[in-house]
């Protein structure tokens, strides 16, 4: 027999191990190495070896509570809770007052989905154990999945109470407080939050994502710099931050972020593809391109990345190239309607009429109320002279979107368009009526002047 009293040095342990095991031969270890042995086979997803090594850790410790609580766990990850369960109620046998053995049953009642019976032996260990601020959590956590949030904020508070830097549950309030509708109140807690501890990188960055999500983009912005100055290096802020700017039109500046964030980080073909979406609102097609096609070295099927090929070719009215991207872009998303309006009007240009008109049907079923996509798939049927048809597609649009001007002005234009005189004054008066502010709309469809001076005419005796 070979007897290993002293902890061996890590590789050989575990090449030891596996040889004895491999050939069959009796060894005896101690207590450490086997809690080595269960921390590696963890690290690496063993879960094979990691129950070979808790069944001889056990046969040759029986009074061990650790390797049967680790057994349990390896059950519960791999989905087998009644083995789980019986398991830990070994343990429990054993040592009922083990912190370990308790926390381990919890967590299986969790996975198991009996939160009830979760929280109260969270509840009861409470009192006892070092580490408070995991086990509020996880009693948030219970409340949480049974859908009483506010109990699950008040758990959440009292983790960050004893441990500020908890991340999780800063991640979790914030949600708690979006699913309740009440972001206002997240901002509010994060403030407080943050007046008590102003250098919590942490706390300034979910400031920012809440104040994101209320597009409140030059707050975030702000928050986003306080988080990236009291971490050095924090590249998830530079990367919302960038986003921010995108969305406030400030490209060069989200640029700028975007290219810190590639800094920071080994690049994704998420970030090249945000870099080169800066690139491409500043109408720089080039480096735009470039970034597109870096990113789609990174993964060809990511499908944003074709998306943005697609638009710098529309751009430069490279029609043939722009379709084979947009559908590209569609080849793992079939659900990407701005793809598909892309197509629609890139296979218009290339007078390829029966693919547009797909490509616009399915466009008008993703985007339904995208005023844009059934005003552009409508006027190719007007200036084709398609007048019935342009006006179905106007009516099934007004249908989904009764109150915007664009369509209600725009049906006025075609049934002019189409010689029903009598059923476009009538549409004119409900869109004054709806919209009267908004009647440029129609006056700016028609350029020629004497039907402008006609239709003003019109529009000042109804509404006289």
């Amino acid at each position: 027999m070979i007897s290993n009293s002293r902890r061996e040095e890590p590789s050989i342990s575990i090449i030891e191990f596996e040889r004895l095991m491999k050939e069959g031969e009796s060894f005896f270890f101690e207590v450490d190495t086997y809690e080595f042995l269960l921390e590696h086979y963890r690290k690496t997803v063993n879960i094979e070896m990691t129950f070979s090594v808790c069944e001889i850790a056990r046969s040759q410790h029986p009074f061990s509570v650790n390797f049967i609580v680790e057994e349990a766990r390896t059950h519960l990850i791999n989905n087998d809770f009644d083995k789980a369960q019986s398991t830990i109620e070994e343990a429990e046998a054993l040592q009922p007052s083990e912190i370990e053995v308790q926390v381990t049953k919890a967590w299986i009642f969790q996975e198991s989905f009996k939160f009830d019976e979760a929280a109260k032996i969270y509840q009861k260990i409470l009192p006892f154990t070092d580490e408070k601020d995991e086990i509020l959590y996880q009693i948030g956590s219970c409340y949480q999945a049974k859908n009483k949030l506010k109990t699950a904020i008040k758990y959440y508070k009292e983790t960050l109470l004893e441990n500020k830097g908890h991340k999780e549950a800063l991640y979790e309030l914030a949600f708690c407080y979006e699913e309740l509708g009440n972001l206002e109140g997240c901002i509010i807690f994060y403030k407080q939050f943050i007046d008590n501890d102003p250098y919590s990188a942490e706390a300034w960055y979910n400031l920012a994502l809440i104040q994101t999500r209320l597009s409140l983009y030059r707050d975030a912005i702000v928050s986003y710099d306080y988080a990236s100055i009291i971490e050095e290096g924090f590249s998830s802020a530079f990367f919302n931050k960038g986003n921010c700017h995108m969305s406030l039109g400030q490209y060069q500046e989200a640029l700028e972020c975007f290219i810190q964030t590639a800094k920071l980080e080994k690049p994704t073909a998420e970030l090249y593809t945000h870099i080169g979406a800066a690139y491409q609102k500043l109408d720089r097609f080039a480096e735009a391109l470039n970034f597109y096609r870096k990113a789609l070295e990174l993964d060809q099927e990511y499908e944003m990345a074709a998306f943005g090929v697609a638009e710098c070719m529309e751009e430069q009215e490279r029609w043939k190239e722009a379709v084979h991207f947009y559908q590209k872009s569609l080849r793992n998303n079939k659900n990407l309607g701005d793809a598909w309006f892309g197509k629609a009007r890139c296979e218009y240009q290339l007078g390829n009429m029966i693919s547009c008109m797909e490509a616009y049907d399915n466009a008008s079923r993703i985007l339904s109320e995208n005023v844009q996509v059934w005003l552009s798939w409508s006027h190719v049927y007007y200036r084709e002279d398609w007048f019935d048809k342009a006006i179905a597609i106007v009516e099934e649009a007004l249908e989904i979107i009764p109150d915007s001007a664009e369509l209600l002005y725009r049906y006025v234009a075609y049934l002019m368009g189409g010689g029903k005189y009598k059923a476009a004054v009538m549409a004119l008066e409900n869109a004054i009526l709806i919209a009267p502010e908004d009647k440029n709309y129609i006056l700016e469809f028609f350029t020629d002047l004497n039907t402008q001076k006609a239709i003003y005419q019109i529009i000042e005796q109804l509404e006289n």
